[in-house]
């Protein structure tokens, strides 16, 4: 009878692993120190996509996101199938779940099975843009610019449904609650256009802390409870106005540059 145990291990990212023949390895939670997105292949087939602002190797009071939790979009590695993360040179990737240690001529249970087939098909990955205002150039009142244009094929779907986080750097004078906010379009459509007089649409920037910490917001921003659908050759807007009623500008020499970074499940539809 197969054996459970717990899988905690931190691997070399761009490194080719191959399990055992009575080994199998859920992925339920995952990290990495990639800066950039690196992707994790399963069988040299491409799933679970992630970099180290949405998913750190640990939980610090610098990144207090932790491991990214995979939810029902859980990895599965199955007996005699290779692994590797590939991102970042020299990054390594942590994963967490557990280890299923099979009786000789055993076969892996069903659902597992079914996962390991769905999982390059459905899968968590990150969303990311950014937006330079140009070098030395005041950014005036009001003013909105697009952060991320995200179109999906026709036969893919993303849903924005878990961390969502942005930054504004390069600022005089630092940012502060109440200075600049993220809007969300759907075909050039705002979801928020009902609002009262002065109150400004959109999200405060300083509530999507990138990543939280200590010395910012310790709470991630989520849309586990307001999912955005994104279908097949529509697109997603993502932009940020300077709603503090007065011109910004940069510290002398550098441009106000604006990043974003979301957890989304992507679904290709075969």
């Amino acid at each position: 009878m197969a054996k459970t145990i717990p899988l905690d291990k931190v691997l070399a990212g761009n490194t080719e692993y191959e399990t055992d023949d009575r080994e199998l390895l859920v992925i339920k939670r995952i990290g990495t120190s990639s800066a950039t997105t690196g992707q994790l292949y399963i069988d040299r087939k491409p799933t679970t996509k992630i970099n180290s602002t949405v998913a750190p190797l640990a939980t610090t009071t610098s990144n207090l996101n932790g491991l990214l939790d995979l939810g029902g979009l859980f990895n599965v590695v199955l007996p005699e199938t290779k692994l590797q993360f590939v991102g970042a040179s020299g990054c390594k990737v942590r994963i967490a779940g557990y280890k299923v240690q099979l009786d000789p001529m055993e076969t892996p249970d069903k659902g597992l099975m079914d996962r390991a087939d769905m999982q390059f098909k459905d899968y968590l990955t990150v969303v990311e843009g950014s937006y330079s205002h140009g070098t030395d150039a005041a950014w005036a009142a009001d003013i909105e610019k697009e952060i991320l244009a995200l179109t999906p094929k026709t036969i893919e779907e993303y849903v924005l449904n878990n961390i969502v986080m942005a930054n504004v750097a390069n600022v005089s004078g630092g940012v502060s609650a109440g200075e600049w906010a993220i809007r969300f379009f759907l075909e050039n459509s705002p979801f928020e256009f009902v609002y009262g007089t002065p109150i400004k649409p959109g999200i405060d920037v300083t509530a999507m802390p990138m990543p939280p910490a200590g010395t910012t917001e310790m709470k991630p921003f989520s849309l586990a409870d307001f999912p955005i659908a994104v279908l097949g050759d529509k697109t997603l807007s993502v932009r940020i106005a300077n709603i503090s009623g007065a011109n910004k500008s940069p510290t002398t020499g550098t441009s106000i540059t604006v990043t974003f970074n979301a957890v989304a499940r992507y679904t290709v539809k075969v």
